[in-house]
């Protein structure tokens, strides 16, 4: 199958990871898979190290009534499928399919979770898609709500996944920030910014400051100075010193496999988040919000720890139970991983990208 991925975005984040892993995944199958990505200096960067793309103008308001590049419309007539993630690109690529006089199928991926009604204009173009996938039931039945003319045989459920992971070297968490033989170390990744709960997450371990732990958040700041603000909290806390940045790393997934625990304590409405997965799939329990589809892949008490957002108590509760207990970490962790493998897996997730597809 000739199979054409469009990146969403300007900036490189879970979704362009997501579409890139994809592509990757696909071609190991035997796929031919072409890269098309919007014109931005940070995705362009991150893909120049990875694979063969091109680079077209897509995705704008401003674009809808112009003629698509000629780059775009020789994609998508040279492809069986081309695979969409940000629903703003449907028009040209529309468009582009119309220009080039071909039969391909248009798959749609929604990573967000919102009741947004769509533009008039833009309804004739969702109505010709051949699916419309959204990454959880939560994402599918929010844009439903306000979006009752899109025919139900065309919507699709496909939680995300992760690839399988391929063991590499990573700088050793323990020794880099002197954590003692036997003290938990708990682990964010992420961007760490307030809206993933950063701050929340500091004010709840100043409450278990009674408790040996260490905790190590791995990601960028935003905005960059946004750890000095955390810091600031964590020194009136008095838990400055057990506090780490790691900063940015393209090794995450080697880094997890050193935690004791994860956390994901997002305070925004998540789609469908990959970090709670990545714990999952490592076999480390993780403490994670229950404000989007968390709750469709973790089980509270079984497969992890679900808290509401924005909730310091609840939190700091969850991690006291989990530094305090060894054998409830193993237990969890053991049983989140199984769940992974067999609800989760990558190669459950291609089956279904594949029929979707077809």
């Amino acid at each position: 199958m000739k199979i054409l991925q469009i990146f969403p975005g300007k900036v490189w984040g879970g979704a362009e990871q997501f579409v890139l892993d994809l592509g990757l995944s696909l071609r190991d199958q035997g796929h031919e898979v072409e890269f098309l990505a919007r014109r931005s200096e940070a995705v362009v960067a991150r893909l120049e190290a990875s694979v063969d793309f091109s680079v077209v103008d897509l995705g704008s308001r401003l674009l809808h009534g112009r003629r698509p590049e000629p780059a775009l419309v020789m994609a998508v007539g040279r492809a069986d499928v081309v695979h969409v993630h940000d629903i703003a690109q449907v028009g040209q690529v529309m468009k582009a399919v119309d220009l080039a006089g071909s039969d391909t199928r248009i798959v749609l991926t929604r990573h967000i979770a919102r009741a947004s009604r769509t533009l008039p204009w833009r309804r004739r173009y969702l109505k010709r898609l051949h699916r419309m996938l959204f990454v959880s039931d939560l994402g599918r039945r929010l844009w439903q709500s306000v979006n009752g003319w899109m025919p139900d045989d065309r919507c699709k459920v496909i939680h995300n996944s992760i690839p399988p992971y391929v063991e590499t070297e990573a700088d050793n968490l323990r020794q880099r920030y002197a954590v003692k033989p036997g003290v938990p170390l708990i682990l964010f990744t992420g961007r760490v910014r307030e809206s993933k709960g950063c701050q929340i997450l500091v004010e709840a371990l100043v409450r278990i400051r009674d408790l040996d732990w260490t905790m190590v958040f791995v990601g960028t700041c935003k905005p960059a100075d946004f750890d000095k603000e955390l810091v600031r909290i964590a020194q009136r806390g008095g838990i400055g010193h057990r506090i780490g940045f790691y900063g940015f790393s393209d090794n995450v997934r080697a880094l997890i496999r050193q935690a004791d625990l994860g956390v994901a304590p997002s305070i925004v409405r998540e789609a469908c988040p990959l970090s709670p997965m990545e714990f999952m799939q490592a076999g480390v329990p993780v403490i994670a919000t229950d404000n989007g589809a968390q709750p469709e892949y973790i089980t509270d008490g079984t497969t992890g720890l679900l808290v509401p957002p924005d909730n310091v108590d609840a939190l700091a509760n969850a991690l006291r139970s989990m530094v305090t207990d060894r054998k409830k970490r193993e237990r969890l962790g053991c049983r989140a991983a199984e769940y992974f493998d067999s609800k989760l897996s990558y190669h459950h997730f291609i089956g279904e990208i594949l029929d979707a597809y077809s």
